[in-house]
């Protein structure tokens, strides 16, 4: 009983000053929780501002003001500890510490882009225990250390965390007070934002209405055309184009250039392109048809389509000036604390902290909530919440409107399914894809029961198809991949099957058909839909980027023929990239 009291004693006991077991505790608590709860938000905001809703300064509030906490915690209790378990404690956060440091800058496996995709965790096994094993390593030379000599160990340590600190530190200045500051520093302070304001509103006119589903490649709409044949009854008096291309293989910037025909090349930050994009457009489509009378409308993460709201608040009738912003500070903590974990954390605890640059969505709120204020996110479940609960209204005096509605459509995560019911565990593609078909044909019906249906153009498209796998290189792209457009113009009902046409169009089609539909004379706008034979051989162009880890370079395809048929694809072009984001 005597020895086993002697061990414990021996566990606790300790020459060392206290000022030598507080100068560890503290640049060992600090460090961690500079690393992983202040300086980690702050780079992935920095890197990716235009997508954030919430200004630099209420992240800096909100995760130093928590960080706070968690440092007082750890260097109290750390403080209370003695002998053998102090150093056990100070061991095993140090070397967590320096772990994910290593991770987070030189360790990390790309797994896609944060755009909700889901991942197959079972295909990184091998790097998994890899990236264990290092973990491993520096737990292991860590403790080696400390058991070989307490002397050096204290001393590589105290050093260890000073150099880890100084550089976070001197990056954390250059981020927030460098040349490129002035950007960070005004993200998500705009006054201005993409409001809800007018969305289930139509004119008493003529009424053109583009449904945007996300990624919808005609591969995905073949399958679910077959397997629920009600969606092709649906869809009478539509054509569907089965051979229609898009510009690009990601949301941003294929919106975006659908609407003004300017490219992007990737070699200037995401901010300066929607600037230029929108106030010097190739084809300026929005400010003609808001010039032709009519309300236009765009229902998108305006970060992904517009950047700054008040580059288009001219011609786009729902942005409007939003007063204050209310900031859920738990939400946003949490958002970016997953975020920081999933770049730092080991290989292996990942997938719990996995999340999508949707996840960012409502975290920043008009203060009051709803009306013609309240910020549009992407949301079908929240879209078609309002919808049932609010129906159409028509507005008589009203010459003409312009809607556009993206929906999340074959693009992960999954949050409807089928019967278009919100679920609250992951769904299914095909589900998410036939719930927004049950979405539209209600909207479409109501139309009907208006009398508004016949005179109205309706549009069923998406943004791009499949996108590239994530090989790193040209192989991640060797398959075709060709968009879904339907179409049925004024002047038909529902009458007569869906039409196939094979017809080789794309977005510059799209766009200037778009505008044949506002009633705008089409000649500066170039072909449209309706002007391209059915047997007709046309050229067409798109751009794709590699996925993946290694050099990030755009590639340029020119699609001859059938774009159906990879074989009529050929890469004329590349360019490294300097700008992608999360």
């Amino acid at each position: 009983m005597d020895a086993g009291k002697e061990k414990l004693k021996a566990l606790w006991r300790d020459g060392r000053s206290r000022k030598i077991r507080l100068s560890l505790s503290l640049l060992c608590a600090f460090s961690f929780v500079f690393t992983f709860f202040i300086f980690g938000p702050c780079e992935i905001y920095a890197q990716n501002a235009q997508e954030m809703p919430f200004s630099f300064l209420d992240l800096l509030k909100v995760t130093a003001g928590f960080g706070v906490l968690v440092f007082a915690a750890l260097f109290g209790i750390l403080l209370l500890l003695r002998g053998k378990i102090f150093n056990f404690a100070v061991s095993f956060l140090f070397a967590g510490t320096l772990a994910g440091y290593l991770q987070g800058n030189f360790w990390n496996t790309y797994h896609g882009a944060l755009t909700g995709d889901a991942v197959n965790w079972t295909n990184y096994q091998i790097p998994m225990f890899v990236n264990g094993a290092a973990w491993m390593l520096v737990y292991a030379a860590v403790f080696l250390l400390l058991y070989f000599s307490r002397r050096l160990w204290t001393k590589g340590i105290r050093l260890a965390c000073v150099i880890l600190i100084g550089a976070q530190l001197i990056a954390l200045v250059s981020l927030t007070a460098g040349s490129g500051s002035a950007r960070l520093w005004k993200a998500g302070r705009a006054d201005q934002g993409l409001t809800t304001d007018g969305i289930y509103e139509v004119a008493g006119g003529k009424n053109v209405i583009v449904f945007l589903l996300d990624r919808l490649d005609n591969q995905y709409m073949d399958a679910a055309l077959e397997k629920y044949p009600e969606l092709e009854e649906g869809l009478g008096g539509f054509t569907y184009y089965h051979d229609y291309t898009g510009s690009y293989a990601n949301t941003r910037p294929s919106i975006a250039y659908l609407l003004t025909g300017v490219q992007h090349d990737y070699t200037v930050p995401w901010e300066d392109y929607f600037h230029k994009a929108w106030t010097e457009p190739v084809y300026p489509l929005l400010p003609d048809i808001h010039e032709a009378g009519y309300r236009t409308k765009v229902y998108t993460d305006c970060g992904y389509v517009f950047g700054e709201p008040q580059d288009v608040s001219g011609f786009v009738d729902n942005v409007r000036g939003i007063g204050k912003k209310k900031i859920k500070k738990a939400r946003l903590l949490g958002s970016m604390l997953d975020l920081s974990m999933y770049r730092y954390a080991p290989e292996s605890v990942k997938p719990y902290f996995q999340i999508g640059t949707s996840d960012l969505n409502g975290i920043a709120v008009t203060e009051g909530g709803g009306g013609e204020n309240e910020l549009f996110a992407v949301d079908d479940a929240l879209f078609w919440g309002g919808y049932r609960e609010k129906g159409l209204t028509v507005k008589e005096e009203e010459k003409g409107s312009f809607l556009f509605y993206h929906l999340n459509g074959a693009h992960d995560p999954f949050t409807i399914n089928a019967d278009a019911e919100p679920i609250q565990e992951s769904g299914t593609r095909e589900g998410q894809i036939v719930g927004n078909f049950r979405m539209i044909f209600r909207y479409m019906e109501e139309l009907k029961e208006k009398g508004l249906y016949d005179d109205a153009t309706i549009i069923i498209t998406t943004d791009h198809g499949r996108p590239p796998k994530a090989t790193g290189d040209l192989s991640g792209i060797s398959e075709s991949r060709v968009s879904t457009l339907m179409i049925k113009p004024a002047g038909k009902g529902a009458e007569g099957p869906m039409k196939i046409s094979n017809k080789q169009v794309c977005q510059d089609n799209l766009r200037a058909s778009l505008a044949g539909y506002c009633g705008l004379e089409t000649g500066g706008y170039g072909r449209t839909i309706e002007s391209i034979g059915e047997n007709e051989q046309m050229t067409r162009t798109m751009w794709m980027r590699t996925e993946g880890k290694g050099e990030k370079k755009l590639y340029t395809f020119e699609i001859r023929g059938d774009a159906n048929d990879f074989a009529n694809w050929k890469v004329v072009g590349e360019l490294k990239m300097e700008y992608t984001g999360l």
